[in-house]
């Protein structure tokens, strides 16, 4: 929210009354602009003219059909003369920092924030015989913008931008990425801004190149081979946030590596990194980077100019006589999170609290009640029931603690794992699990037996069983390519020879030998098309592979991928065997074997995935951690500004909150 700035005369004092007035203007004039936000930045709905909002998304069956068939495809963004896959990627980038920006809550807040230039703070090559810890800290002009920061002859475009938590490093670092977005699409050679987030670097040895590869395959889908080309040759231009989110024993370990990749061949032309100072300031190794820069808190002026411009007179009376309170809001996230929750603050209460730990706690304890008790006319449940305060806190604390265990910044539905639930609870996952497995053997034997009877059903059923139950990690299988014949798909075709061979012995046994022969000499073909084209190579001639950059639009696209994958290929590889198989034994051996070369396929291309993830998402709603229609609440806890959404992609409104309600406990009836 932009705003002039008052005059510099003393604010009046208001009475009750007045005061009252402001406060309770609060809610409509910030919270719901936060809402507009929220509502805009969600990619799956559309604004009429008269302001109403109409959900299309996870309700429009059409739309994910549509999807499912022929993709969900980016429109490419910024000059043509650029590759058209780095447009993609560009187009990307450009929704993710529009949308976030947008839900941002302190995005309210928009100071100019103070910057002060702290070169001591990293370790810059031509710098090896200056005592850098003598350099002092240079505030910059007001008027700075992060861009021209970064432009700086100084900077030169590899930069350290530190602060407090809830100052706006995050913020910032979108609003560098916007403009960095800019420029990019109108200078086709400027590399191509990316978001990552240091918490999902796993591997202490993993170089920094290969992890930024293997996320923008994670993360935008660019297959291996094509972002690793454009990490070598220098195409890409990495913002790196959340240094301070990794474990704490892990962080000076990961300023290594990035240290690492700045003095290697394939070092990148520029280079952002983001970092709470209070950790960065405690490693005894320093970035070697051009320059770092720390975020101000706001200053006392600042905070009064922005509180008059909004009409919260009442809130800067509160806080101005109270030099504890002004100081604990001196970040835009906590002076928003004042604004918002100001109703639910006990004044009296609030500063008697003996620490600033403890004024903090209950501040965003105000903000979560807040907003889990506001009224809103929620658009994901429209005339469905809501979840009550206590169940949508319940829920959101189990989504922050799993989380935390995992270091995530972001959740997507489909990457739930089996891990997630307790062990007490994992043999219920296996038990179930089985269950749905055996469930669809028997029905599957029951039907074999009535077609053809004997050892054909019983063999069939038990390599399905053995199939499913052979998978622990859920596997999304979103995109399928083709791929050349290499050594795995031979060893693979053998492998079915021999399985057909073996048919051919065992038959011969229970039926004699035309039977034996005809029988086994089918399952051969059998074992060498599946063992050869399915199983060879992760996928073999089919792979698990993305061709094309798309993003996650709705929630829980993989799943719904998996299910199109194994309905697609399932018909395809059943009609396909079974016309082959018919010619030779007919009209019911075509059947018989069709039906279990479609199963296997399909169960092969999602099925087994979409069974895991259906006995997880059952134990988990069982148990009374998640509810049913998840991605509903998910939205729902977006629309009361405790979430944020991008695609299919949900993230707390601030690692501040995340951490909030990691820290409370769990407790259900």
């Amino acid at each position: 929210m932009s705003h002039q700035p008052p005059d510099n005369s003393e604010p009046q004092q208001p009475d009750a009354s007045s005061r009252q007035q402001a406060d309770s203007s609060i809610p409509q004039n910030v919270v719901q602009g936060n809402q507009n936000r929220a509502v805009q930045g969600n990619d799956n709905q559309s604004v009429l003219g008269d302001g109403n909002t109409v959900v299309q998304g996870n309700n429009n069956l059409m739309l994910v059909v549509k999807e499912l068939i022929f993709g969900q495809q980016l429109a490419p963004v910024g000059n043509p003369a650029r590759e058209h896959n780095q447009r993609l990627l560009l187009a990307d980038v450009k929704q993710e920092v529009t949308a976030r920006l947008r839900q941002s809550l302190h995005n309210a807040v928009l100071i100019n924030l103070g910057k002060e230039s702290q070169p001591q703070q990293v370790k810059r090559p031509w710098d090896a015989e200056i005592k850098i810890g003598l350099k002092p800290a240079v505030p910059l002009p007001d008027t700075t913008t992060i861009l021209q920061v970064f432009d700086s002859t100084e900077i030169a475009g590899k930069l350290l931008i530190l602060g407090e938590p809830g100052s706006g490093k995050t913020t910032t670092q979108l609003e560098l990425a916007q403009a960095l977005v800019s420029r990019a699409e109108e200078q086709p050679d400027y590399p191509v801004p990316v978001l990552f987030n240091l918490s999902s670097w796993k591997d202490d040895r993993q170089p920094l190149a290969d992890w930024l590869v293997a996320e923008l395959k994670s993360k935008h889908c660019v297959p291996i081979k094509l972002g690793k080309d454009w990490v070598d040759n220098k195409q890409l231009l990495p913002l790196l946030d959340g240094l301070d989110e990794l474990e704490p024993q892990r962080q000076e370990i990961c300023v290594d590596v990035i240290n690492q990749f700045l003095t290697s061949e394939i070092k990148p032309l520029y280079l952002v990194v983001g970092s709470r100072s209070e950790e960065y300031r405690n490693y005894a190794t320093q970035l070697q980077i051009n320059g770092a820069i720390y975020l101000q808190n706001l200053t006392t002026n600042q905070i009064c100019d922005y509180l008059t411009s909004i009409n919260s007179i009442g809130v800067w009376s509160t806080i101005s006589s109270d030099l504890d309170l002004l100081d604990l809001v001196k970040t835009p996230l906590l002076l928003s999170i004042t604004v918002v929750a100001f109703q639910e603050i006990n004044v009296e209460q609030w500063q008697h609290l003996n620490s600033t730990a403890e004024r903090h706690q209950y501040l965003l304890d105000a903000y979560v009640g807040q907003m889990l008790t506001r009224d809103i006319n929620s658009r994901a449940y429209l005339k469905n029931k809501t979840p009550n305060a206590r169940q949508t806190r319940m829920w959101l604390v189990w989504l922050a603690q799993q989380m935390q265990r995992e270091s995530k910044t972001e959740f997507l539905i489909e990457e739930m794992q089996p891990n997630w639930i307790k062990k007490s609870k994992r043999f219920s996952y296996r038990l179930i699990f089985w269950l749905i497995a055996g469930l669809i053997s028997g029905l599957y034997k029951g039907l074999i037996f009535w077609l053809s009877g004997g050892f054909d059903g019983l063999m069939m059923a038990g390599l399905i069983f053995l199939q499913i139950t052979n998978n622990v990690t859920i596997d999304i299988n979103e995109k399928v390519f083709i791929k050349k014949i290499n050594q795995e798909n031979i060893i693979s075709m053998t492998l079915g020879l021999t399985g057909g061979l073996f048919a051919v012995l065992t038959n011969w046994l229970f039926e004699g030998l035309p039977n034996g022969l005809n029988k086994g000499l089918t399952y051969a073909v059998i074992g060498v098309v599946i063992g050869g084209l399915i199983y060879g190579f992760n996928g073999g001639l089919i792979g698990r592979q993305v061709d094309i950059i798309e993003n996650k639009k709705y929630p829980n696209q993989g799943i719904w991928k998996s299910t199109y994958n194994t309905v697609f290929f399932g018909l395809i590889a059943g009609l396909t065997i079974g016309l082959f198989n018919g010619l030779f034994n007919g009209l019911y051996g075509g059947l018989v074997i069709g039906l279990y070369g479609g199963l296997t396929t399909g169960l092969s291309f999602g099925g087994i995935t979409c069974i895991q993830h259906f006995t997880l998402r059952l134990i988990l709603y069982h148990n009374g951690y998640i509810p049913w229609d998840y991605a509903r609440f998910l939205n729902y806890s977006t629309e009361r500004v405790l979430l944020q959404r991008v695609g299919g992609r949900y993230r707390f409104i601030h690692k501040l909150l995340q951490d909030h309600f990691a820290k409370m406990e769990f407790r259900r009836d």
